[in-house]
């Protein structure tokens, strides 16, 4: 069973980025953490990266037209091991540029490793950023998402 530091940490860590409290998450996280998106949320999005840095980094950018985001934990599953857990969970917040509301679903695996989270493979709808962010909406590694109108 997936230990109760590590859902703890995963709600803490959670909870931290829809506030936008990058100092936090960055705690929960290992400094070499593997980031995966089986389905890119825009073109020019990676499919993976590694460190915890650069994921910070591109939150700040892409996420500052966003007010906070709301999660809501739907389920937590525990895995046979204690060093790993799948979260269902949504996120609610609203685009700054056009008041549109935005929410999304996920379905997310974490790896744990030395009281941090080691890896961290996302499925979110990149149709519902879509609608957000316009058809064609880019990635830009300096700049976050680059909205197409």
């Amino acid at each position: 069973m997936t230990s109760s530091a590590n859902r703890d940490l995963f709600v803490t860590m959670l909870t931290a980025l829809g506030r936008k409290d990058f100092d936090e998450v960055e705690r929960c996280l290992a400094e070499d953490i593997l980031f995966e998106w089986p389905f890119p949320v825009m073109d020019g999005f990676p499919v993976e990266h590694r460190g915890a840095r650069w994921f910070l980094e591109a939150m700040q950018a892409s996420w500052r037209d966003f007010d906070d985001y709301a999660y809501r934990i739907e389920i937590i599953h525990d895995l046979v091991g204690d060093d790993q857990l799948i979260a269902e969970y949504s996120s609610h917040s609203r685009y700054i540029p056009t008041g549109a509301p935005y929410s999304n679903r996920y379905i997310s695996v974490f790896d744990f490793a030395g009281g941090r989270i080691t890896r961290w493979r996302e499925y979110v709808n990149p149709r519902v950023v879509a609608q957000i962010l316009g058809e064609g909406a880019s990635w830009s590694e300096d700049g976050g998402a680059q909205r197409r109108v």
